[in-house]
């Protein structure tokens, strides 16, 4: 994930009660909460990442970082 994703993935987490992981295809993780670990995950467009979320605004934050990914971040 490049470093203006990761920032926004990062500062939209901070709005939720709530852990997010994104895990791509070759099983690599990295908590949303940390731009360093966003900015290791090989998550390159195109390919699938699997977003899971725990804690007491896990629909809501889940639903806001689908909603993130489908836009393109903003940077289409």
């Amino acid at each position: 994930m490049h470093a203006r994703p990761a920032m926004k993935l990062f500062e939209l987490m901070q709005g939720f009660d709530a852990e997010v992981l994104l895990r791509n295809d070759e099983g690599t993780e990295a908590e949303a909460n940390s731009v360093i670990a966003l900015l290791m995950l090989d998550s390159a467009k195109g390919r699938q990442i699997e977003i899971e979320a725990t804690g007491p605004q896990e629909v809501e934050a889940l639903a806001a970082v689908i909603a993130l990914f489908n836009s393109g971040f903003d940077e289409d």
